[in-house]
């Protein structure tokens, strides 16, 4: 009897630092709830379990889509737009937690709105039986050899924490990538005077990690790794 009571316990979240695992699962297209509802198509679904409830997590993105007016100089322009969502289950269907919308709009050159292969987590770092979801991204117009910009959210149930910078593009084949976990933030790395003639020392690194103040050091910790992991950009 004490046994399965513990177990309703573990499931339910109630002891700390006890809490169930959560086990994230991939979802197929075909999958997603016809109840649910969301703008563009679809990229990623994942759902999982938690203290929250039954979870999903989708990603999606309006493929570059031509303006209707040109631009002031007369030029056709594009736009892309990206989106996430998360979903939870209640008993009437599914309620939003919270949502992402993004996007690159009016480019007369080329445009890049896409969502990073591979850098969806779904985590639980402080082990409090909420999970948390990363979601990495980026956005470019450009008409040269320039890196887009990119951008981690993290969210703890509705809480969003944020990186926000620049990825990193080899411009000769003697570059090598320098960005570390001490020189990643150009807040606080003194190598970095924020003049105009230091713009390659923004590749690869983001502006600030002031969102992550109130969170839990494994967040900022693990949001830095993920940042780092996913900052090489090609066009190859």
């Amino acid at each position: 009897m004490i046994r399965v009571f513990v177990s309703l316990l573990l499931l339910s979240g109630f002891i700390p630092g006890l809490q169930a695992q959560i086990l994230p699962e991939k979802m197929a297209a075909g999958q997603v709830p016809k109840t649910i509802k969301f703008r563009g198509q679809l990229v990623e679904a994942w759902k999982w379990k938690d203290r929250l409830g039954n979870n999903i997590l989708l990603t999606s993105k309006l493929q570059p889509y031509q303006e209707k007016s040109p631009d002031e100089n007369s030029e056709i322009t594009y736009s892309a737009e990206l989106h996430a969502f998360h979903f939870i289950k209640n008993d009437s269907g599914y309620r939003l937690l919270w949502k992402i919308s993004d996007s690159e709009k009016n480019c007369p050159f080329d445009i890049t709105a896409e969502f990073i292969k591979g850098a969806i987590n779904i985590s639980d770092l402080d082990n409090d039986g909420i999970a948390e979801t990363t979601v990495q991204y980026k956005l470019a117009c450009r008409s040269d050899v320039s890196p887009s910009q990119m951008k981690l959210i993290m969210h703890e149930d509705s809480v969003k924490y944020a990186l926000r910078g620049t990825m990193w593009l080899k411009s000769s084949e003697d570059d090598k990538i320098t960005v570390t976990p001490e020189n990643v933030n150009l807040e606080t790395w003194k190598g970095y005077n924020g003049t105009d003639d230091e713009w390659e020392k923004l590749f690869g690194r983001y502006q600030s990690e002031k969102e992550f103040a109130n969170a839990p050091v494994a967040f900022l910790n693990f949001a830095r790794r993920q940042w780092l992991n996913y900052i090489k950009e090609s066009f190859d």
